[in-house]
C-alpha cells in the first residue's frame, strides 16, 4: 500500500483543520470542506463526529460530486500482465495508478504518475483476470473481466467490491462485457452486461447459432435483473455509456446487420438500434466507442495506420446522422496495430491511448480533418519501473474524477 493508503495518514488535527474551526459551521462544510480532495475528507471523517456526518450525508456526496466533474479530468491507468499465457490467468489484487492533467488542456500537471491504490481481490471472488475493460462514471471503475464476474472501485475511498456473479456465458472463449452508467431517472448507477446463452459456428459456412440475454445490476442490490434479449449479437466492439444509454458494437462476421449499434436506454430499458457511420468496414477486435466531450464517437480504421473518428449528430428527433469529426494518421506503421482509443475529448483535442503503451494528444484545433499526434507519456516506462518486474503489461486507460460516491450504500 502506497502513502496515499488511509491507514498510514496521521490524524492528528492539521493547522487547515484547527484553522477552520472558527469559520461558520455552514460556510466551512458547504463551502470549503466540499472542495477537498477525497483523501483528505476521509481523514476529516476521523477526527469530528459532526464532520463525519457531514461528509457522509447524500447533499453534501452531490456537491462534492459536482465539484470534482468541474475539475479538469485525471487519467486513471491500470495494468494488466499481458501475454499468451496470462490473459485468462487470475491475479490476487489490482493497481490503480493516476496522472493529473494540467489547466491547460494536452499538458500534465506533473510528469510523475503516482500509485494511488493496491487493492487486494475481496475474498469472496476467486480472482480478477488479467483481461479486463475498465469503465468510469463519477469517480466509480466497473472492472469487466472474461470470467462472469465483475468488481466496482471507488480509489478514492478504497472500496472494491465483486458483484454477485452475472448469468453464465457459455462461450469458451469470451471478451469482457459490461459497462458502468447512471440511471438519472431512478438515481441509481448501473452495471450492464450481455452474455450468451448458446453460442455454435459451423465450421463449413461459419454461420453462428446463437441466443443472447442481457442483465443490470443496480448498485447497493443484491441480485442481477434480467432485460429484454438485445436484437442482434453483440461482439467485443468496446461499449460506452452516454446520456442515459449504452451503446454495444454487434458482432460483424457474416451477421446480415453489422452495420449497426444496438443501443440499451435505462429509461425505459429497452434496445432499439443506431445505424454505423457510412463507408463502415468492419474489422473484428479493432472498432472502438467512445464519449468525447459528449459525443458518441465510433473509431474505425480505414487503413493499417489511418483512423476515422465519426461522430454522432442525435437531436433525439429525427434519424441520428453520422460526420466525420476528423481523421488520424500517427504516420507510423507501428503505432495502433495493437489498440487505438480515442477516451477523452476537450479543449480542441483529443487524447488517445496506443497500443496500451502510451498516451497521445491529438489537436483538432488546427481545422484540418487530419493531423498528427504529439506524445504525452510512456507508460512502459514511467510506469514499469515501479512495478520493479520483467513482465509484459497493458496499461488500460480511464478518464477519472474523484468522489464519495459508495457501491454498497445509495449515498448520492
Amino acid at each position: 500500500m502506497d502513502s496515499h493508503s488511509r491507514e498510514n495518514l496521521s490524524i492528528t488535527p492539521t493547522p487547515f483543520a484547527t484553522a477552520c474551526t472558527d469559520l461558520p459551521a455552514d460556510l466551512f462544510i458547504w463551502e470549503i470542506l466540499v472542495r477537498l480532495p477525497a483523501i483528505h475528507l476521509m481523514i476529516y471523517k476521523d477526527l469530528s463526529p459532526s464532520w463525519c456526518a457531514a461528509i457522509d450525508d447524500p447533499n453534501f456526496v452531490r456537491r462534492h460530486r459536482d465539484f470534482s466533474r468541474a475539475s479538469p479530468p485525471s487519467m486513471l491507468f491500470i495494468p494488466r500482465k499481458s501475454s499468451v499465457e496470462d490473459d485468462f490467468d487470475l491475479s490476487e489484487n489490482i493497481i490503480f495508478h493516476r496522472l493529473r492533467m494540467g489547466r491547460t488542456l494536452g499538458t500534465l500537471e506533473e510528469e510523475e504518475i503516482e500509485l494511488m491504490l493496491e487493492k487486494a481481490c475481496p475474498p469472496e471472488a476467486e480472482g480478477i483476470t488479467n483481461t479486463i475493460f475498465p469503465t468510469h462514471c463519477d469517480g466509480l471503475v466497473a472492472i469487466a473481466t472474461i470470467s462472469d464476474q465483475v468488481f466496482v472501485c471507488n480509489p478514492a475511498t478504497q472500496e472494491l467490491v465483486a458483484l454477485p456473479l452475472g448469468t453464465p456465458d457459455v462461450r469458451i472463449i469470451t471478451e469482457p462485457s459490461a459497462a458502468l452508467g447512471f440511471d438519472t431517472s431512478r438515481n441509481q448507477y448501473v452495471v450492464a452486461r450481455y452474455f450468451y446463452r448458446r453460442y455454435d459456428i459451423d465450421e463449413i459456412s461459419e454461420v453462428v447459432d446463437y441466443e443472447i440475454g442481457h442483465e443490470v445490476f443496480m448498485l447497493g442490490g443484491d441480485s442481477w435483473e434480467l432485460t429484454d434479449d438485445p436484437p442482434d449479437m453483440i461482439g467485443n466492439t468496446r461499449p460506452v455509456f452516454m446520456q442515459g444509454a449504452f451503446y454495444w458494437g454487434t458482432y460483424g462476421l457474416d451477421d446480415p446487420q453489422s452495420g449497426v449499434l444496438v443501443r440499451f436506454s435505462l429509461r425505459d430499458r429497452k434496445f432499439d438500434m443506431v445505424p454505423c457511420p457510412p463507408r463502415f468496414a468492419y474489422h473484428y477486435g479493432v472498432e472502438h466507442l467512445a464519449d468525447l466531450g459528449g459525443k458518441l464517437c465510433y473509431v474505425n480504421n480505414i487503413s493499417e495506420t489511418t483512423f476515422d473518428v465519426w461522430q454522432l449528430d442525435d437531436d433525439g428527433v429525427q434519424q441520428p446522422k453520422w460526420s466525420l469529426r476528423c481523421r488520424i494518421d500517427p504516420y507510423d506503421d507501428v503505432l495502433g496495430v495493437d489498440a487505438f482509443f480515442p477516451v477523452w475529448a476537450g479543449g480542441g483535442g483529443i487524447m488517445v491511448a496506443v497500443d496500451y503503451q502510451k498516451l497521445y494528444w491529438f489537436d483538432e484545433k488546427s481545422g484540418h480533418i487530419r493531423g498528427r499526434m504529439r506524445e504525452l507519456v510512456d507508460l512502459e516506462e514511467e510506469i514499469d519501473r515501479a512495478l520493479g518486474d520483467c513482465n509484459y503489461y497493458r496499461y488500460h486507460v480511464v478518464p477519472y474524477m474523484e468522489s464519495l460516491i459508495s457501491i454498497r450504500v445509495c449515498n448520492h
